[in-house]
């Protein structure tokens, strides 16, 4: 007699309705699951479009931008009239040549030299143009015209996390360093050199050109120009730019301005450039506060020094607290119109919450985690010192 398969008393062959309904409570509860994905990744799609100063690289404002925007064009649309030939000949092979019931095996083919060789030489000959072509529109916006007006020639470094711009003859010989914020005359082309004194960045103003690397220990060099005639605003017109590596913590923070203004208004900014003034008393004790809490990394009566920028690159490497660092040069703050890398606009109050904890208004900066005023988090000055700090960097605005 064979051994009958043990069952527990009560037990049933018949599945429980519990475990009957499981997998459709699975299968409805991995629907509900994708229609909410769904619907949040279609409201993130939405919102990409509601910035109204968008980095736009479809709307070009220059002769560099635009030569890309028309070679990217034509390489799309090659690109999309082949996608959907190349399918609709599969499309059509499918469904005309697809086997039906009572049809016998169809004859097989082992090959077509002439089909072959044909389509092998289309699409040679089409990758060879456009290929070729690229190489001539890439040479062609590779360095300005000769026979255009004079560059204006600027260097422009990159820390983590903000943009120095430096100007070696920004008029009558005179040399700018500024931060964050690039003034430009309009129609006149723009000469850059590239520089990085840490990680691997890349300076991208969409409207202007595309992204090029700023690689450490090695220049790159870039131009643009800002037409006159495809802007369809009331100069100055301000451009956004940002970092466009992945370069650290606060990589997404790391953003800069482009003002495209006349030549007499750049002429006039140039010439305005200097220190700060001290015709108040907030401002005279505000000079005092500053001198000495803030010099060892910022400098604010002109270009910094030679010997200045190498103590302070020096002093970052060694990575130690205390010690100096790269900066933004503060001469022409209270010109700017943004402060942190162009995070928040420049006012009073802004500029209060950054002196007192740079931390909070932009996580992972060098400021707060280095300075000897925020070793033990806030800054370790008074308000009526920081008020006069205010003073001093932002009179006569």
């Amino acid at each position: 007699m064979g051994l009958l398969p043990f069952r527990r008393e009560g037990s049933s062959s018949k599945p429980s309705a519990s475990n009957s309904s499981e997998p459709t409570g699975r299968r409805s509860g991995l629907k509900n699951r994708t229609v909410f994905f769904g619907l949040l990744a279609a409201l993130f799609l939405l919102t990409v479009g509601c910035y109204k100063d968008g980095q736009s690289t479809w709307e070009a404002f220059g002769p560099v931008a635009q030569k890309q925007l028309d070679l990217f064009n034509v390489l799309l649309w090659v690109m999309v009239a082949v996608f959907f030939l190349v399918e609709g000949v599969l499309l059509y092979a499918i469904i005309r040549y697809r086997r039906r019931p009572g049809q016998d095996k169809p004859p097989q083919i082992h090959g077509n030299t002439t089909l072959e060789v044909v389509l092998t030489i289309i699409p040679t000959i089409l990758v060879l143009g456009l290929g070729i072509w690229s190489v001539f529109a890439l040479f062609e916006i590779d360095e300005p015209p000769k026979d255009g007006p004079d560059p204006l020639h600027v260097n422009v470094t990159a820390h983590q996390w903000w943009f120095e711009f430096e100007y070696p003859d920004a008029g009558n010989s005179k040399k700018i360093i500024t931060a964050n914020e690039l003034r430009i005359p309009v129609d006149r082309p723009i000469t850059l050199s590239l520089f990085s004194d840490d990680v691997i960045h890349s300076f991208w103003v969409p409207k202007l050109a595309g992204k090029l690397d700023m690689v450490p220990t090695h220049e790159n060099n870039m131009w643009f120009q800002a037409d006159s005639d495809k802007i369809d605003e009331d100069l100055p017109v301000t451009l956004f730019g940002q970092c466009a590596e992945l370069c650290g913590l606060a990589h997404a923070l790391m953003r800069f301005r482009v003002t495209v203004m006349e030549q007499a208004d750049f002429d006039s900014w140039a010439a305005a450039y200097g220190p700060p003034p001290t015709n108040t008393a907030r401002a005279k004790q505000g000079a005092k506060v500053f001198a000495a809490n803030c010099t060892l990394c910022h400098t604010i009566d002109g270009p910094d020094k030679p010997a200045q920028s190498a103590s302070r690159l020096a002093g970052f490497l060694t990575g130690d607290d205390g010690m100096p660092v790269p900066a933004p040069n503060l001469t022409d703050l209270r010109s700017r119109r943004t402060l942190a890398a162009g995070i928040v606009d420049l006012s009073e109050t802004s500029l209060r919450d950054w002196l007192h904890n740079p931390e909070d208004v932009k996580p992972g900066n060098y400021m707060s985690s280095r300075a000897e005023l925020y070793q033990n988090g806030a800054a370790s000055l008074s308000d009526e010192e920081i008020d006069s700090l205010i003073g001093y960097l932002l009179d006569l605005r």
